[in-house]
């Protein structure tokens, strides 16, 4: 399970990951509309190492645990950083 916070979407992204945050969104049919967050990048590294094949995961989110499935991960190539990640509601 990853701890993932609300994010501001009125702050910049570049904002967001110069805290050590990846800015993120939840999204999918139950859901009336997205829900931007923030993950910590330590946390979502963490997690891909330690389960490199499995793209579900559970998300925390004000004490709210939420199954989803990273649907898309944006990487710069240039500098080798997350940009961004999609996570699809999945309950």
């Amino acid at each position: 399970m990853i701890n993932v916070l609300h994010r501001d979407s009125s702050k910049k992204t570049k904002f967001v990951r110069d805290k050590g945050f990846i800015p993120a969104v939840i999204y999918g049919r139950q859901l009336e509309k997205s829900i931007p967050i923030e993950i910590y990048k330590t946390d979502f590294k963490r997690f891909l190492e330690n389960n490199p094949s499995n793209r579900f995961v559970d998300l925390s989110l004000d004490g709210d645990v939420k199954k989803c499935l990273i649907t898309d991960v944006q990487i710069d190539g240039v500098r080798d950083c997350i940009l961004h990640i999609d996570f699809r509601l999945v309950e």
